[in-house]
């Protein structure tokens, strides 16, 4: 293997540190939002139906609540910003030359 042979696993590994620690904004919105939702179911079967939450509750605050809710934080929240890295200038090398004929 010479030096100027592309290694995908080193590029990969690059790219993943530089990732770790970044998490869009608008997913953190969004968790966040499903997070509340069942925080809030919960006070709400603790304190409202004391231990015994109907079922169609339940499926109401499950999925049109928490779908909703999470759409909503997601669609608000800011886009996080990319770096788009410049291609390389190309070489000159064009490649094989065609073929006479």
């Amino acid at each position: 293997m010479s030096s100027h042979d592309f290694n995908f696993h080193d590029e990969i590994v690059k790219v993943e540190a530089e990732l770790v620690d970044v998490v869009e904004r608008k997913v953190t919105a969004a968790g966040t939002a499903a997070t509340l939702v069942a925080i809030v179911v919960s006070l709400l079967g603790l304190y409202v139906f004391h231990g015994d939450v109907p079922d169609w509750v339940i499926a109401a605050v499950g999925s049109i609540v928490t779908g909703g809710l999470t759409f909503a934080a997601g669609y608000i929240a800011k886009h996080t910003p990319r770096v788009i890295p410049v291609p390389p200038a190309p070489t000159g090398d064009s490649g094989p030359a065609p073929a006479a004929g």
